[in-house]
């Protein structure tokens, strides 16, 4: 299984705890001290919109700077989106990021980059 394109032992099943998660997060050791805001373009039905994330220490930060870091792409595909707010919802509490999340769970296409 993979989660956020981290390999997850099949054994696992579809219940990988949360915390490993962030462990896997934490131990790929991403620098994001050079990333102070994730700006985001997304596109739904023709209609634009520019979105600015500024809050360094929530989980969604770390797995959107890491995305950033890694992907061969700067749109994020569905299942990234929707893995990255589904925990960010039980990880995170504050409301930007839970609004964010409330986007990411729509069918809009994503372009992120680091600002």
């Amino acid at each position: 299984m993979f989660i956020l394109g981290f390999h997850f032992p099949a054994e696992m099943g579809n219940t990988v705890p949360d915390e490993a998660v962030v462990q896997k997060l934490a131990e790929a050791d991403v620098d994001t001290s050079d990333i102070n805001e994730i700006k985001m373009v997304s596109e739904s039905h023709g209609v634009k919109e520019e979105l600015s994330y500024t809050n360094k220490d929530t989980f969604m930060f770390k797995a959107l700077a890491h995305y950033i870091k890694t992907a061969p792409t700067d749109y994020m595909i569905y299942t990234n989106r929707y893995q990255i707010s589904e925990l960010s919802k039980r990880l995170d509490s504050d409301d930007e990021t839970m609004a964010l999340c409330k986007k990411f769970d729509s069918m809009a296409h994503f372009k992120v980059a680091a600002a």
